[in-house]
């Protein structure tokens, strides 16, 4: 009769090695993939970081962007307008008065 450790030529040894071989290898999968894992996801904020910075920057300088406009807008508003820049340099009243005198004898003299 044949020994009880062996079966079809293998030795129960020699099988529960193998499987116990396979676990090991099972597990060292896991593990790498694992370590892939955190890889990717450290990879993937790191992406994350960058695009907020960038967006973030992108929208400061929109927001300058939109500040000067701003204040050009401003600065217009608070230039005089033309009413107030005609009555700065409107003539004085006597040269007003000195202008109708001229005018008036223009147009009630006879021309020559």
């Amino acid at each position: 009769m044949k020994d009880e450790t062996e079966r079809g030529g293998r030795s129960i040894d020699a099988v529960f090695n193998r499987v116990l071989g396979a676990e090991r290898d099972a597990r060292e999968a896991v593990a790498a993939c694992r370590r892939d894992a955190d890889a990717l996801v450290a990879r993937a904020e790191r992406d994350a970081r960058d695009i907020s910075r960038r967006a973030e920057r992108r929208i400061r300088s929109a927001h300058a962007i939109a500040d000067r406009g701003i204040e050009r807008a401003l600065a217009k508003l608070r230039e005089p307008t033309m009413a107030e820049s005609d009555a700065e340099q409107a003539p004085a009243a006597d040269e007003i008065e000195d202008l109708v005198q001229v005018l008036a004898r223009e147009l009630t003299e006879p021309t020559a």
